[in-house]
């Protein structure tokens, strides 16, 4: 598996939730900390801390794991609460039966083993406790993306670090969760000219992780196809627009009280 380097764009990273629509996954978020009042909830991989803040103040203990450091100080910086600790995914620091509810937000295809991450998340939550994890599915076919387009490399290194939501279920399943559903959590459509994504650094290699690990070859190869598009659009007297049209789901399971 390809990785990226978080630490490099801690500063940069937030910009996502200034340019994209997250609010179905708050909702979502909302609920599922909502069922569990006073209760301990862990983020893994929980980068600048961005959705433990919207938590802080929910009368919910809260603690976050990242395997980046960068990542974690930015976390501080917002964060009045809560505990932060660097760790692996897959090597949760915590006791036995301890966590009401964990979750993961765009996390979940970063970590190596996927299977052993669940596991070690069903041995940290209490009886009763809930997982949550979003991500995309780019196995359904459904999604479109200027990424996917123009960046030849990148749909198949999705296929391959995304496991697709049914897979996910099973794994959960044999592992002892109950309850284990998925649901499309944010509807994710969008359109843009071309010139301006480039120039609002929405197509910058460190824009996403989709880009960041592509190669340097593979990212210049991405760009230039994308600027001979935009000329033989302009050729034309058009402009080219960019579209995308992305699905987050939210897969939930429940850790049997007896």
């Amino acid at each position: 598996m390809r990785h990226f380097d978080y630490d490099s764009i801690a500063e940069t990273y937030d910009r996502r939730y200034l340019n994209n629509d997250y609010s179905g996954v708050e909702r979502a978020l909302m609920a599922f900390i909502g069922e569990a009042p006073q209760g301990s909830v862990l983020e893994v991989g929980c980068g600048t801390g961005h959705w433990l803040q919207l938590l802080q103040h929910r009368g919910v203990r809260i603690f976050g794991v990242d395997a980046s450091q960068n990542m974690l100080d930015r976390a501080r910086v917002t964060l009045s609460g809560g505990a932060l600790v660097r760790a692996r995914a897959e090597r949760l620091p915590y006791a036995d039966r301890t966590v009401d509810r964990l979750f993961c937000i765009n996390a979940f295809h970063h970590f190596d083993d996927h299977v052993a991450f669940l596991s070690d998340a069903f041995r940290i939550m209490a009886p009763g406790g809930r997982l949550m994890t979003v991500g995309l599915d780019p196995h359904t076919g459904l999604d479109r993306w200027w990424l996917y387009d123009y960046f030849g490399p990148v749909l198949q290194l999705d296929r391959r670090r995304y496991p697709p939501v049914g897979r996910i279920r099973d794994w959960m399943r044999d592992l002892g969760f109950a309850g284990v559903v998925t649901t499309e959590v944010q509807h994710m459509p969008a359109r843009l000219p071309a010139r301006a994504a480039i120039e609002q650094g929405r197509l910058d290699k460190t824009a996403t992780s989709q880009l960041a690990i592509l190669t340097e070859r593979e990212y210049q190869q991405g760009m230039d196809c994308l600027r001979e598009a935009i000329e033989r659009a302009e050729t034309r007297g058009e402009s080219l627009v960019l579209a995308s049209d992305l699905r987050l789901y939210a897969t939930f399971g429940t850790v049997p009280s007896s």
